[in-house]
């Protein structure tokens, strides 16, 4: 399974980066990291259609500012499955949340607590979970 990471540069998942991708290719997966600076406004899409993902995993909505031509979120257009795990409420990501999202998405948020106020507030989110899906 090839599995595409799409991360804030220096953010949980770049920290743990080794042990993610240890634990992936021991069991045969393949892991490619994508992990962007703040403020970097480069298209990722291309880099992610290479890789040719089984799996999108991104890290408080990481590479959610990329739109299409119709303002949809890009992410729309990777036909895989895709976990988007939500560490933070950050003000500025409202706008991506509120937008019309692709069925294959989870968003995974820490706890229950938070996943119920995303519920509330996001009612057209595709799937919202507490906890972890345990990937590594």
């Amino acid at each position: 399974m090839n599995i595409v990471i799409v991360a804030p540069k220096n953010g949980r998942f770049e920290k743990d980066k080794e042990n993610i991708k240890a634990k992936h290719e021991a069991r045969g997966d393949k892991c490619f990291f994508i992990f962007r600076a703040q403020g970097d406004t480069r298209n990722i899409m291309v880099d992610i259609r290479s890789y040719e993902p089984d799996l999108l995993i991104t890290e408080d909505l990481e590479g959610f500012e990329m739109c299409t031509l119709t303002d949809a979120v890009s992410y729309n257009l990777i036909h895989c499955r895709q976990y988007h795990y939500i560490y933070s409420e950050h003000p500025a990501n409202e706008k991506y949340l509120a937008k019309q999202l692709s069925l294959v998405m989870t968003f995974i948020c820490p706890d229950e607590e938070m996943a119920s106020r995303f519920r509330t507030r996001y009612p057209d989110l595709p799937e919202v979970v507490p906890g972890t899906i345990l990937l590594w």
